[in-house]
């Protein structure tokens, strides 16, 4: 499954639900988390087709997702498979923010 955030929104947000529409916390909630329950790790997320990405709603999906209690091997094998032709370097990011989560805990 690819899960794309482009169907979500092409302009990006902020990070929580009360800053704004289209946030990260949204993403989060109501499309990734359920995307990670139903396919697990072999889970695609691909970032092209959007506007920009603010670093907080980047930080709120993918940290927030190993604060959400989603389990430290799922969250490193999905940061696998994450596309970014648009912007390359966004996956060195997230792999940031995925093991400061992981190392916050």
């Amino acid at each position: 499954m690819i899960l794309y955030v482009k169907d979500f929104t092409k302009f990006p947000g902020a990070r929580y639900r009360d800053l704004g529409p289209h946030s990260g916390e949204e993403f989060r909630d109501d499309k990734l988390i359920p995307a990670i329950r139903d396919k697990g790790p072999s889970l695609i997320i691909n970032l092209d087709g959007v506007f920009g990405y603010g670093s907080s709603f980047l930080e709120e999906i993918f940290g927030g997702c190993v604060r959400k209690g989603i389990d430290d091997d799922v969250m490193l094998s999905i940061i696998k498979n994450i596309v970014s032709e648009d912007d390359p370097d966004l996956i060195d990011e997230i792999k940031e923010y995925v093991n400061d989560a992981i190392s916050a805990k």
